[in-house]
C-alpha cells in the first residue's frame, strides 16, 4: 500500500515532468508572510546616467513611487501587516508612469495607443498588480487579461513571470490562472473564436478589473468583456480597465475607439517607442530607413493611416467626421442651394441602384448657398431587395429622422412638408437597372428624382466620370488650401450616421495599376456608397470647382 506522502510525492514528480506547476506547488510552499512591496522607479534618458536595465541606453531615476507591503496570508482575510522590507524593483518611463498612476473615478478606463516596442506589454503586467491586486488585497477577486491569440497570452505570461517574484503567485496552467498568495487571481483568456456559431470565449467569468492586449484585434468581444466586469465595485462603470492597441487600418476598430472616448469613461493615452528610455534611438532610425513612410508612421509613430493606395487620401476621420451640434458652419441653406430644381427641398439624396445593394445617402448644406458646406446626415442601404422596398426604407428614414416627405390625412404628400431631391445613377450607367423604371418608381412615391448628370446643353442623361467624380469628392473633403467642405455626421457616441460610407472611404484602395473601383461586384464591393455620394454632388459642385480653377 502506498502511503499518502509517497503518493503525493509521485504526483508532484509527474506534474513536474508535465510542467503542470499548479500541481507541484503545494500549500507548504506558500510562506505565511509575503512581501508584496514594489519600488517603481521612473527613468529618463541621460547620456551621463547609468545602465540600470541590461542592454538599454544610460538613464537616470527622475522619481520613484512605493506600493504594497508585507501580507500575512494566514489571516482571514489576508491583509497587509507591515511595510515592505525587500520590495521588487520596477523601472518605467514617464509615459508608463501616467498609465500606472491613473486613478480617476470619473474616467476609470484607459485606452493606450502605442507603437511597437513602446512597452505596452510591460505596463499591462504592472497595471494588474498596482491597480488590480493591491487595491483588492485579500478580497479574493479576479481580474481578466485578454488577448486575440494564445501566442500573445504566452508573451504576457512570460513578462509577468519576469516581473512578479515567485513568492507572489503560482500559475495554474490547465486553467490559465495566476493565483496570488492573498487569493487574488488573474485569468488569461484569448478572444479568438473558431467560428461564428461558437459562443463568446469569455462567458461565465466575473471580473473586478480588466486588461486588454491588442484591443484593435478584439473588437467583437469588447462588449462581452464589459459584461464580465459585474464584480467590480460600482460595476463596469467604475471598473479599472486598461486596453492597449496598435494602430490598425480598420473601420470597426476606429468606430469602437471613438465610441469609447465619446462615452466619457475612457482616457486616451499614447505610448511612443521613440520616447522610451529603454530602446536605443538608432533602432528607430534603422526602422525608418528600412520601411515605407506609411508603415513607419503606423508602427513607430502610432499614427492612424489608411491603405497604401487610398482612393480618398484627403479623408481625415478626426476632421471630416463631426457631430451636428459642433458643425459651426452657419444656418441650413439646403433649400436655397436646391432651389433651381424646385421649392421646399430639405435634403439632397444620392442614389446608386445595384444588383446586391441599393444605396441612398442623405445630405444637407450649411453656410452660404454660393459655396455650401455639405454634411452626410443619413444612410439607407438595402440588400437584395427591389427598388420599391428600398424606397419604402428611404421614406421611413426621411419621415422619422428628418420630417421630410410627410403625408397628409388623405395619404398624399403634405403641401407644407419639406421634400427630398434625389440625384441618381444616370440611365444606362448601371448594368443591373438600365432603364427608366427606377426613376418612375421614385416619382410614383412622390419623390423628386433627376439623373446625376445631363448631356451638356441638353436634357438627355449624361455620365458621371468615375475618376473625375473621385477627384471632386477628394477636393471637397480637403482641397489644396486645406479647406474642407464635405463632412459625415456622427452621433453623441462618435458613431457615423453613414457607417458604410465611412467604411468604404477608409478602406477603398486603387489596384496596382492605379485604377479605382476595379474590384468584383459582389458582397465585398465598396463602390456603391462613394458612387452615391458622387451622384449627389456632381451637378452642383462640378461647375463650382471648374470656376474655381
Amino acid at each position: 500500500m502506498i502511503s499518502n506522502t509517497t503518493y503525493r510525492k509521485r504526483q508532484q514528480e509527474r506534474a513536474i515532468l508535465e510542467d503542470r506547476e499548479d500541481r507541484y506547488v503545494s500549500d507548504a510552499d506558500t510562506s505565511r508572510f509575503v512581501d508584496f512591496g514594489i519600488r517603481l522607479c521612473v527613468v529618463v534618458p541621460d547620456p551621463n546616467g547609468l545602465e540600470l536595465v541590461a542592454d538599454c541606453p544610460p538613464v537616470r531615476v527622475a522619481r520613484e513611487h512605493r506600493f504594497g507591503g508585507v501580507v500575512d496570508t494566514r489571516l482571514r482575510p489576508p491583509r497587509m501587516v507591515a511595510p515592505s522590507q525587500n520590495p521588487v524593483l520596477w523601472y518605467c518611463s514617464e509615459d508608463q508612469e501616467a498609465v500606472l498612476l491613473h486613478d480617476d473615478p470619473a474616467k476609470p478606463a484607459q485606452l493606450v495607443n502605442g507603437s511597437e516596442g513602446a512597452g505596452k506589454t510591460t505596463v499591462a503586467c504592472m497595471y494588474h498588480v498596482i491597480r488590480g491586486v493591491l487595491p483588492h488585497l485579500g478580497e479574493r477577486r479576479e481580474g481578466g487579461q485578454t488577448s486575440p491569440t494564445l501566442a500573445r497570452l504566452e508573451s504576457l505570461l512570460n513578462e509577468m513571470r519576469a516581473l512578479y517574484p515567485p513568492s507572489w503567485f503560482k500559475y495554474e496552467s490547465s486553467r490559465r490562472v495566476l493565483r496570488f498568495a492573498d487569493g487574488s487571481r488573474i485569468r488569461l483568456r484569448s478572444t479568438h473564436r473558431r467560428s461564428k456559431a461558437q459562443g463568446s470565449p469569455l462567458q461565465s467569468y466575473n471580473w473586478s478589473w480588466h486588461v486588454g492586449d491588442e484591443e484593435q484585434d478584439s473588437t467583437s468581444e469588447h462588449d462581452n468583456v464589459t459584461a464580465r466586469l459585474r464584480s467590480a465595485k460600482g460595476g463596469a462603470k467604475r471598473a479599472p480597465r486598461l486596453c492597449t492597441a496598435t494602430s490598425k487600418d480598420d473601420t470597426d476598430w476606429r468606430n469602437l475607439r471613438d465610441k469609447l472616448l465619446a462615452s466619457g469613461l475612457w482616457m486616451r493615452r499614447t505610448l511612443l517607442g521613440t520616447r522610451s528610455p529603454f530602446v536605443h534611438p538608432d533602432h528607430w532610425e534603422a526602422m525608418r530607413l528600412s520601411m515605407s513612410p506609411r508603415e513607419y508612421e503606423r508602427r513607430v509613430l502610432a499614427k492612424d493611416v489608411g491603405p497604401e493606395r487610398m482612393t480618398y487620401p484627403t479623408w481625415d476621420r478626426e476632421h471630416n467626421l463631426i457631430r451636428i451640434p459642433d458643425i459651426g458652419f452657419g444656418r441650413d441653406v439646403t433649400a436655397e442651394v436646391l432651389a433651381p430644381w424646385g421649392p421646399n427641398f430639405g435634403a439632397l439624396v444620392g442614389h446608386d441602384p445595384g444588383t446586391l445593394f441599393d444605396v441612398s445617402l442623405v445630405l444637407k448644406a450649411y453656410g452660404y448657398k454660393e459655396r455650401p458646406t455639405w454634411v452626410v446626415v443619413g444612410e439607407c442601404t438595402t440588400e437584395q431587395t427591389t427598388t420599391e422596398q428600398h424606397i419604402a426604407e428611404l421614406l421611413k428614414l426621411a419621415r422619422s429622422k428628418f420630417g421630410m416627405n410627410m403625408i397628409d390625412w388623405r395619404g398624399q404628400l403634405a403641401a407644407e412638408s419639406l421634400r427630398m431631391l434625389v440625384r441618381a445613377d444616370p440611365y444606362g450607367n448601371n448594368d443591373s437597372k438600365p432603364d427608366r423604371s427606377c426613376y418612375t418608381l421614385f416619382r410614383n412615391a412622390g419623390i423628386a428624382i433627376h439623373p446625376a448628370a445631363y448631356v451638356v446643353g441638353g436634357t438627355k442623361p449624361g455620365r458621371v466620370p468615375k475618376n473625375e467624380g473621385i477627384e471632386l469628392v477628394c477636393s471637397l473633403l480637403c482641397n489644396a488650401a486645406n479647406e474642407r467642405r464635405l463632412f459625415i455626421a456622427k452621433d453623441e457616441l462618435g458613431q457615423p450616421l453613414a457607417p458604410r460610407l465611412v467604411r468604404a472611404i477608409e478602406s477603398s484602395e486603387r489596384d496596382l495599376a492605379g485604377k479605382a473601383e476595379t474590384q468584383r461586384k459582389d458582397e465585398q464591393d465598396l463602390s456603391h456608397w462613394p458612387a452615391a455620394l458622387r451622384y449627389a454632388l456632381w451637378a452642383i459642385e462640378r461647375p463650382r470647382l471648374q470656376l474655381a480653377q
